[in-house]
C-alpha cells in the first residue's frame, strides 16, 4: 500500500466511525422526509418520477436507504468520499497539493455533518464537483451529460447549467450543447409513459412562484449564513480568494475554466439564492444549508485566498505558516465560537426529535401504534416505522379534510410543522373537527419551543 492508499484509507475508515456515532439527522424536516421517500421508493414507485423527491436521488439513493437509516448515511458517505477525490484531483490539476482540498473540504464541518442526513445536498456536491473536474480534463460530453440530470437531484441544477451554457458560448463549444439535454430528454421520454407528458419536470415544478408562507429576508442573509456552515478561517480565506481572483481577472490572469467553472459557479449560486430569498421567489425558505454543495469550489478559492497570504507573508517560513494555518482549521469548529461546532448539539438528536420520540413512547405505552397517523413531523413515522402518504399508516394533516375518516385515527398536532408546513393552527384544527379527543399535550420547554398535542380523531357517526 502506497503513501496516497494509506491516506484514503485512514480517511474512510475514520470518517465512517465518526458518521456512524453521529446521532444527529442534522435537518429533522427535509432529511427525515427525503430519507423516508427513498426508503419506500420500491414499494410507492411514483417516486421515481417526482420533482419534489428528486428522481434521480430516488434512483441512486433507494437501493441503501431500502436498509434503513445507517444505509441511508452509507450513500452520502460514497457521495462525500468520492467528492473529496475528485476536489484532490481538481487541486492536482492546477499543480496544488490535492491534499489541501481534501483537508479544507472536511474541516468546512458541514461538508461532514450532512453526511448524517437524508438530504440530496451530498449527491449533487458529487454531481457538480464531477462536472467541474471532468470540464477541466477536457471531457466536456461526460461533465454535460452529468448537468443534464443535475436538475433532477435539486433543481438548483438549472442555475449550474446557466453558467455552464454561457462557459460554452464563450468558448464555442456548441457541438456539445445536445448533451446537456441527455437527462430531460430521458425523464422526458418517462414522462410520456407516466403522465402522457414530455415536458412533466416542468408542469410538475414544486417551486413555482413566489412562496408566503417561507416569507423572504435581507440579500446578504446567505453570506452572512456562509462562515457558521464552513468556520470563519475558513471563511476568511474564501473572502480574500474572492478579492484575489477578482484582482488577477482584471489583470486577464486567470484561466477562462476557472473563471466560470469555479468562481462562476460560486459566486453564481450565492447570488441566485440571495436573490430568490429576497424576492420570495421559488419556495426559498432561506436555508443556509443550500450552500453545502458548493463547499469543494469555496475550497478551491480559499486555497487561492492562502496561496496569496503565503505569498505576502514570504518572510515567515513556509513551513511554519502552513503550520499556524492547519492548527487554526482544525482548532476552530472546536471553539465555543458561534461560528464552530456546537457540541454536543451538533451530533445529537435535536430538541424536537426528543420530544418525538416522547411523543412515540406515549403512543405505544397507550398501545395506539396499531392506529393511522396524521401529522407533519415526519421523524414520527420514521420512529413508528409507517409508510408515508399512505392511507392506513401515515398522512399530512392537510390530508384529514380530504379523507373519508371511517374508523378512528391519532392526530398529531404540533406547533412547528403543522403550523409551517401545513398551516394548521390548533384553534382551526380543533374547529373543523368536533369529534378530536384530546389524549395528551407535551408542553413548550426551555429547550424545546414547540408543543405537541395528541388527539384521537373518531368518525363522525361513532360521537352520536
Amino acid at each position: 500500500m502506497n503513501r496516497n492508499q494509506l491516506i484514503w484509507s485512514s480517511i474512510l475508515v475514520i470518517n465512517l466511525v465518526l458518521v456512524y456515532l453521529n446521532q444527529s439527522t442534522w435537518d429533522d424536516g427535509d432529511s427525515i422526509l427525503h430519507y423516508l421517500e427513498a426508503h419506500q421508493a420500491w414499494s410507492s414507485p411514483s417516486y421515481f418520477m417526482n420533482m419534489w423527491s428528486k428522481p434521480v436521488f430516488i434512483l441512486l439513493a433507494s437501493p441503501f436507504a431500502v436498509w434503513g437509516w445507517w444505509g441511508m448515511k452509507l450513500f452520502n458517505i460514497i457521495c462525500a468520499m468520492v467528492t473529496a477525490y475528485l476536489t484532490k484531483r481538481l487541486f492536482d490539476h492546477y499543480g496544488f497539493n490535492g491534499w489541501w482540498g481534501v483537508f479544507l473540504s472536511f474541516f468546512a464541518y458541514s461538508f461532514f455533518l450532512v453526511q448524517s442526513s437524508g438530504l440530496t445536498e451530498p449527491l449533487f456536491m458529487l454531481g457538480l464537483t464531477a462536472i467541474v473536474y471532468l470540464e477541466h480534463r477536457e471531457k466536456t460530453s461526460w461533465s454535460l451529460t452529468i448537468l443534464s440530470f443535475l436538475p433532477f437531484v435539486r433543481s438548483e441544477g438549472y442555475i449550474i447549467a446557466l453558467v455552464l451554457l454561457a462557459y460554452l458560448l464563450i468558448t464555442k463549444k456548441w457541438k456539445y450543447l445536445p448533451f446537456a439535454f441527455t437527462g430531460t430528454f430521458l425523464y422526458g421520454i418517462a414522462g410520456i409513459v407516466a403522465f402522457d407528458d414530455f415536458l412533466w419536470m416542468f408542469h410538475q415544478n414544486p417551486y413555482a412562484g413566489t412562496e408566503v408562507k417561507y416569507g423572504s429576508g435581507p440579500i446578504f442573509h446567505f453570506v452572512e449564513q456562509l462562515p457558521y456552515l464552513i468556520g470563519l478561517p475558513i471563511f476568511v480565506l474564501f473572502f480574500l480568494g474572492v478579492y484575489r481572483g477578482g484582482m488577477l481577472f482584471f489583470k486577464g490572469k486567470v484561466k477562462i475554466k476557472e473563471f466560470f467553472l469555479i468562481y462562476g459557479i460560486t459566486l453564481g449560486y450565492i447570488s441566485a439564492h440571495s436573490i430568490f430569498w429576497t424576492y420570495g421567489m421559488f419556495h426559498s425558505f432561506g436555508m443556509s444549508r443550500v450552500l453545502v454543495v458548493i463547499i469543494p469550489l469555496i475550497a478551491f478559492i480559499a486555497y487561492r485566498g492562502l496561496e496569496w497570504l503565503f505569498c505576502a507573508l514570504n518572510f515567515v517560513p513556509i513551513g511554519i505558516l502552513k503550520t499556524i494555518f492547519v492548527c487554526t482549521i482544525i482548532i476552530f469548529p472546536f471553539t465555543k465560537n458561534k461560528m464552530g461546532l456546537d457540541l454536543p448539539r451538533s451530533i445529537s438528536l435535536s430538541a424536537r426529535q426528543l420530544q418525538t420520540q416522547k411523543s412515540h413512547d406515549w403512543i405505544n405505552n397507550a398501545q395506539l401504534n396499531h392506529l393511522p397517523l396524521y401529522s407533519n413531523d415526519h421523524y414520527l413515522a420514521m420512529l413508528a416505522n409507517k409508510k408515508i402518504n399512505v392511507t392506513k399508516e401515515y398522512n399530512h394533516l392537510n390530508f384529514l379534510s380530504k379523507h373519508i375518516i371511517t374508523d378512528s385515527v391519532l392526530v398529531i398536532w404540533d406547533s412547528y410543522f403543522a403550523t409551517t408546513d401545513a398551516q394548521i393552527n390548533q384553534n382551526k384544527l380543533e374547529s373543523d373537527f368536533p369529534t378530536l379527543n384530546i389524549l395528551k399535550t407535551f408542553q413548550k420547554t426551555e429547550e424545546c419551543n414547540r408543543e405537541v398535542r395528541i388527539y384521537l380523531l373518531t368518525p363522525p357517526l361513532a360521537s352520536n
